[in-house]
């Protein structure tokens, strides 16, 4: 099962299919960038109703978001959230500067607990298989965790390639 292009901007991309959506983010991302994000999702959404596990990937970068950045990203998440059935957040990063973003979010998470399953991960791997029950409920597409992993995959290879 292919991931089906939601939005495709020169630093993060949305796909999607019946059960699961996939963010991909590397590099300063604007204002203007996540409007149109919610834009097209709201399109795609109204297309294909219906709850859905989202998958969000970070890859390192040096980017830093503004106050005016953060504040319409919070927003942007939080509107996806009645149609999330749970979530995952990879981030990527290596060493020290990774173990602290990804406790940080941890901590967020605790103190804000989204009303759906959550989890903060440090490879995309370990998210699919704690990802998998979650999609499984909504769909029997994926037979098997490595089929969802293996269209992952395929997905990020192309995300790279860009």
């Amino acid at each position: 099962m292919a991931l089906q292009p939601i939005v495709r901007l020169p630093t993060a991309w949305s796909s999607g299919d019946q059960a699961w959506a996939v963010h991909l983010f590397e590099g300063q991302l604007s204002v203007a960038d996540m409007d149109r994000m919610q834009h097209s999702g709201d399109q795609w959404i109204a297309k294909h109703p219906g709850k859905r596990v989202e998958l969000v990937i970070i890859y390192p970068s040096d980017a830093r978001m503004s106050a005016e950045e953060r504040a319409r990203m919070g927003r942007l998440m939080k509107h996806g959230e009645p149609r999330r059935a749970a979530s995952a957040t990879v981030i990527l990063a290596h060493g020290l500067r990774g173990a602290m973003h990804r406790s940080t979010l941890t901590a967020l998470m605790m103190i804000a607990p989204p009303s759906h399953p959550a989890k903060v991960f440090g490879t995309a791997s370990d998210a699919v298989h704690w990802m998998f029950p979650h999609v499984r409920a909504l769909t029997d597409a994926y037979a098997a965790a490595e089929q969802l992993e293996c269209t992952l995959h395929e997905h990020l290879a192309e995300f790279r390639s860009r």
